[in-house]
């Protein structure tokens, strides 16, 4: 058997240092600067130091207390926090970002007090709310106010404008709302009499603007915010059909173990509702057998989306601590003990890192 502890996310740090570059080197071409964000990873330093290393000219965090933790291991790295702070995040953003999003006049002036006690000029970028309902105002006359207030602030800098896109409502980058966010940055630079450094027209989905090596954005868009298109390029190929030349898939991988193994029937004779409240239908194959992993919901999230390396596996189901897999048509006679990989998707590479229950382990290629 096996000594390691399971289950165990492998990281291979020489993928991601290579899909960083390669994505960081589209992006270059096309007048675009990337901040690698690492979010998932819980602010993984290894993580972070491939990204940096592919060329990625800031790190992203999401969670303010990540900051001080990727600035004292790595002091010259930019800092980017990606969400809004907090009333409680003023200080580590203060002290410890170089940039962050902001959409509220509130937090701009408490950032600019907490700025002024640590003697620090955080960079601001505001966000404009192009069509996808989350964060940001959805005006420009209001964006123009905003700046002008954060301008009288003498402890912020104002760095640019950014904008989201498809995380709450699915709405996909365009020229159009893309144009939009440029309007917004003209009207800015009109009113203050300066031009904005920054114009981050959004995250890894503006990859669709970029593919088959024409740049669709326009031309002022030049930076945006990559982070699972690195680390997991596999989940932006199933779910947005993006992919580029030279992407390894092999960044991120789930190996868990075989705790009990027996063949069973394959649909049970009565069923309500899971333990998930839903309502299971079961196609009955006759007795198969079934190999329980060590490894559920609470680890990795939804396990029906994990992709077995042993292309004759099936996933039958999950529970909180469960994985059930059918192994009977597998070429390999599995045992007590024995493991199984995975590659995974985004969510799942999610809760393995920021959770307890799963060991990280860091791989390098073989020389």
């Amino acid at each position: 058997m096996d000594n390691r502890h399971f289950p165990a996310l492998e990281v291979n740090l020489d993928a991601m240092r290579t899909n960083a570059k390669v994505l960081c080197d589209i992006c270059n071409k096309n007048g675009i600067s990337v901040a690698g964000v690492i979010k998932f990873s819980d602010c993984d330093l290894h993580v972070a130091k491939a990204y940096s290393e592919g060329g990625c000219a800031q790190i992203g965090v999401s969670r303010a207390k990540h900051l001080k933790k990727l600035k004292e291991a790595y002091p010259n790295i930019e800092t980017l926090l990606t969400r809004a702070p907090t009333r409680g995040d003023l200080e580590d953003t203060a002290r410890y970002a170089d940039l962050t999003l902001v959409a509220d006049f509130k937090i701009l002036s408490a950032l600019n007090d907490e700025a002024a006690k640590w003697g620090t000029k955080p960079g601001i970028i505001l966000m404009l709310d192009v069509g996808d309902l989350r964060e940001g105002v959805d005006n420009i006359p209001e964006l123009v106010e905003m700046a002008k207030h954060c301008e009288t602030l003498p402890h912020l800098n104002l760095r640019g404008v950014g904008t989201n896109h498809a995380c709450l409502n699915g709405v996909l980058p365009s020229f159009e709302n893309l144009s939009f966010l440029i309007e917004g940055a003209e009207a800015i630079e009109n009113t203050i009499g300066r031009k904005l450094d920054i114009i981050s027209g959004g995250s890894s989905i503006n990859l669709l603007l970029l593919k088959d090596g024409v740049n669709k954005m326009p031309t002022r868009i030049n930076h945006l915010r990559l982070g699972g298109s690195i680390a997991n390029p596999m989940n932006i190929r199933l779910v947005r059909g993006i992919s580029f030349a030279g992407m390894r898939e092999d960044s991120v991988r789930l190996t868990a173990e075989i705790v009990d193994i027996h063949e069973k029937a394959s649909a049970p004779k009565n069923s309500t509702k899971n333990w998930a409240g839903q309502t299971v239908v079961r196609e009955d194959k006759g007795r198969r057998l079934r190999a329980i992993l060590a490894v559920g919901s609470q680890d990795i999230g939804d396990a029906m989306l994990l992709s077995p390396l042993d292309p004759n596996l099936e996933i039958v189901g999950c529970s909180s601590d469960h994985t059930i897999i059918d192994v009977t048509d597998s070429k390999k006679a599995y045992k007590s003990g024995d493991t199984i990989t995975f590659q995974v998707r985004y969510g799942n590479m999610l809760y393995a890192f920021t959770g307890d229950h799963v060991s990280i382990e860091y791989y390098f290629d073989k020389k």
